[in-house]
């Protein structure tokens, strides 16, 4: 991976030695043990590389199965359709330390938060996606995600130059003869890797909120409480500039967090971002929902502080444990309208909901983040699920 791969500082772990990461420690046997047995090994990424203010620890291993991960998310409640694919670049948490991030709960003590897992394998990865490519059952519809179940798109393409390396490959139609695509998601501001690049088939998609939202659950270092993720007038530059470059941009504003105050918030948020220039194809819209309910016990684990917002309560709907419906669909109703009102041309979506909740707002749209592009159709694997 070149010369500043190489010239990343190498790390030992050792029990309870905090591994970098102020007023954390390591805590999972299972981690000590991979490190212990060399099946991981720990470095230190440069914050400056990352986009980030801090230096992140980080374990690499091989990965031996294939990366590319297709699940389906939704259930017969639950409207998720089953046509996109993960390119697991990662696994774990990705590193931002956001506090209600479901993974804490899906991976438990074995994925440190703190400091993520990452495959360097690279070659073999990429491999994959060509391969993936190349199905006679591709789809234009079909998209296939930077690990975006698994990591972040782009706060380590300084270190592992995935998107330079994928984003050719999808844009040209020789390689990518159905036109799927190649779906980025970030909290970070590293379009800056992206420059001089093709942009056929490629999305761009930006997980954000207004401030006052995002440092109300995005992740802080614990010993100083500094938000870890970039500031949300960072990432909207990022978002402004691949929107210059050509890029299919598209925006997460999830999770939805209803503060005292919070629609005032939204709407000022909204206001200036129109007046700034922004226009996403799509705004997929979700609300704070978790995996499972043991969220919390898992964040007190591995010492993640708590979010300042806590839901009045949380209930099974679906594949999710979710705020009540009542509550869920005033929320979409509100935002999908100043969403309406300022970007009009938007295709406006949610994510990962019940049918009940998406008739009784309204918001029926297919057309939702990780979904390619559906102009040509949806494919009979969409079935039921699309409905």
């Amino acid at each position: 991976m070149g010369d500043l791969f190489d010239s990343i500082p190498k790390g030992e772990c050792r029990e309870n030695d905090g591994c970098g990461v102020a007023g954390t420690e390591l805590r999972s046997r299972f981690v000590l043990e991979q490190v212990r047995a060399g099946t991981w090994r720990k470095v230190v990424l440069p914050g400056d590389v990352l986009g980030l203010t801090r230096d992140l620890p980080v374990y690499l291993a091989q990965r031996k199965t294939s990366p590319v991960v297709h699940d389906w998310h939704g259930d017969q409640q639950t409207h998720c359709p089953p046509l996109y694919w993960d390119l697991a670049i990662g696994s774990g948490s990705c590193g931002l330390g956001c506090r209600g991030c479901y993974l804490l709960g899906t991976f438990r003590d074995r994925r440190d938060p703190y400091r993520p897992l990452l495959y360097d394998n690279v070659a073999f990865i990429w491999n994959a996606a060509r391969r993936w490519l190349l199905s006679p059952r591709r789809s234009a519809v079909h998209s296939l995600g930077l690990g975006t179940d698994r990591s972040d798109s782009l706060l380590f393409e300084g270190i592992f130059h995935h998107a330079r390396t994928l984003i050719p490959m999808f844009a040209d139609p020789v390689r990518n003869p159905k036109g799927a695509k190649l779906l980025l998601l970030t909290k970070s501001r590293n379009t800056r890797f992206l420059r001089d690049l093709p942009t056929d088939n490629i999305i761009v998609s930006f997980s954000l909120n207004p401030e006052r939202i995002a440092d109300l659950w995005e992740g802080k270092w614990p010993d100083t409480l500094e938000r870890i993720t970039p500031s949300v007038a960072d990432r909207m530059q990022a978002a402004l500039e691949a929107q210059r470059m050509g890029f299919d941009v598209r925006w997460r504003l999830d999770p939805i967090l209803t503060p005292d105050g919070w629609l005032e918030i939204y709407r000022q948020f909204l206001a200036q971002a129109a007046a700034d220039g922004h226009r996403p194809t799509r705004i997929t819209l979700g609300t704070y929902r978790e995996s499972t309910p043991q969220l919390h016990r898992w964040r007190c684990y591995w010492g993640v502080p708590e979010m300042e917002w806590k839901p009045r309560r949380v209930e099974r709907d679906g594949t999710h444990w979710h705020i009540p419906a009542g509550d869920r669909i005033a929320a979409y109703k509100a935002v999908a309208g100043l969403c309406a009102r300022h970007f009009g041309g938007s295709v406006v979506a949610i994510c990962k909901e019940t049918r009940h909740v998406r008739q009784a707002t309204g918001l029926n749209s297919l057309a939702c983040n990780c979904l390619g592009d559906i102009s040509h159709g949806l494919s009979s694997e969409c079935a039921d699920h699309c409905i």
